[in-house]
């Protein structure tokens, strides 16, 4: 009896380190485990301030340009009247300066956009006065600034008329790019006439405007540009009876009594240059012809006969 209870006491002598050896192991384990979790959250709130951060600047960068654009706007709109009325006081329109003006008159500008000494300064609408200055045909664009001084400066951009063009029994200018204008035609002074419709589009053909530009550049032939007349090709839908002459191009008359040119459609340049040689050089014959056909490589062919049409 003694003996047994002597062997069980040793076997829980032998057993008391493992029981704290495994109790140790546990603690361990539980301890790695808390402390994993505690990183494991320690990291979900640092992702979840980063993108709150990052939100925020994403908002910053979108919202940021747009609240600076409102509060400038909204500053402009509050400021403006104010600023305009401490700078420009009081003071009675006294002086229109019009820059830019060479066929149109002052007064002819002034009165279109019902600009009156003596109206406050500061109640003239520069936009409005723009645009209604702008409306003129002969006008291409136009600045209009107020100064403090009682000065309203009027810049303005005319239009170049190279032309007046006639189809039937309606004559309107053409500017530097073809496009048609109803201006007043008596600014223009004297242009060549051109005669006949486009075959397409409402612009002058740019071959038109080649030969309008070449005939500025001999003397010969720029010293009456109202006496030139360019017929434009026939349409090729036309009938063949209606207006042979220029059938089969551009046509240059050359005075009421000169002779006809006739320049075709290809190497412009090149017949009018050979055109104002012969003008130049053999006017006597050139002008008894009443045809100069110029499409014949390097020759003129000069006809004294009536010219069909």
């Amino acid at each position: 009896m003694g003996l047994g209870r002597l062997l069980r006491g040793s076997q829980r002598g032998r057993r008391a380190p493992e029981r704290e050896s495994a109790a140790r192991a546990k603690r361990a384990r539980d301890h790695l485990a808390r402390k994993r979790e505690r990183d494991r959250r320690r990291l979900a709130r640092d992702r979840q301030r980063q993108e709150v951060r990052a939100g925020r600047r994403r908002l910053l960068r979108v919202a940021t340009p747009l609240l600076c654009l409102a509060a400038a706007v909204l500053g402009s709109q509050l400021s403006t009247p104010l600023v305009e009325r401490l700078w420009l006081g009081t003071k009675p329109l006294e002086r229109i300066a019009v820059q830019g003006l060479e066929r149109l008159r002052p007064e002819r500008i002034a009165a279109g956009a019902s600009l009156l000494a003596g109206q406050p300064i500061a109640a003239i609408d520069p936009a409005a006065a723009r645009a209604t200055i702008a409306a003129e045909p002969w006008i291409e664009s136009a600045q209009v600034l107020r100064l403090p001084t009682g000065t309203l400066v009027v810049r303005v951009v005319e239009r170049q008329a190279i032309a007046r063009w006639q189809v039937e029994q309606r004559t309107e200018l053409v500017d530097h790019r073809g496009g048609r204008f109803a201006g007043s035609i008596a600014p223009a002074g004297p242009l060549p006439l051109v005669r006949g419709e486009a075959e397409a589009g409402v612009n002058l053909p740019a071959d038109a405007i080649t030969i309008l530009r070449e005939l500025t550049r001999y003397a010969v032939l720029a010293q009456n540009p109202s006496g030139l007349t360019l017929h434009l090709p026939l349409a090729a839908t036309a009938p063949n009876h209606e207006r042979p002459r220029n059938a089969q191009g551009f046509v240059l008359e050359i005075g009421d009594d000169g002779p006809r040119a006739l320049l075709g459609r290809r190497l412009l340049p090149q017949r009018v240059a050979r055109l104002a040689s012969l003008l130049d050089h053999e006017e006597g014959a050139a002008r008894a012809a009443r045809l100069i056909d110029l499409r014949f490589g390097d020759r003129a062919v000069l006809r004294t006969e009536p010219a069909p049409g």
